[in-house]
């Protein structure tokens, strides 16, 4: 096998892996149908929801429509809230609800987790190891 083949397959294979770490720890962590896209909303909307559904997109780099429809679920689930801007009241602004907020802060704890598990049969050094080249072909 090809050195680039073998590669290849080992990123399918690691992603997948990953993928499955992640499910499991969303489950412990994460209300139930909180999906790793509404986490990437509720943070876009956590860093530039006070620009409105615009600045969201763009954070999301989607469409307006796109993200409006996102938005809208969300706040449905009551994990974000819309106010008049105060500096335009024809603008909304979008803020983080408690509950979103903590949905959020979960995540962080589930994104641990997957890592923790995934990475546990590595040696302190090994992991450090592995951050570094990782860190390299994001550079």
């Amino acid at each position: 096998m090809k050195p680039s083949a073998r590669l290849a397959s080992i990123l399918d294979s690691l992603q997948r892996r990953l993928r499955d770490a992640e499910k499991a720890s969303f489950a412990k962590h994460l209300p139930r149908g909180v999906t790793a896209g509404d986490v990437r909303v509720l943070r876009a909307v956590d860093r530039v929801g006070d620009q409105g559904v615009s600045a969201v997109a763009v954070a999301l780099g989607t469409s307006q429509p796109a993200a409006t429809v996102a938005i809208a679920r969300l706040e449905t689930r009551g994990l974000v809230a819309r106010a008049p801007s105060s500096a335009d009241g024809r603008r909304k602004q979008l803020a983080l609800t408690t509950k979103g907020r903590q949905v959020e802060q979960a995540h962080g704890q589930a994104d641990g987790d997957s890592a923790e598990a995934f990475l546990a049969p590595l040696s302190k050094g090994d992991r450090a190891a592995l951050v570094e080249l990782l860190a390299k072909l994001l550079e």
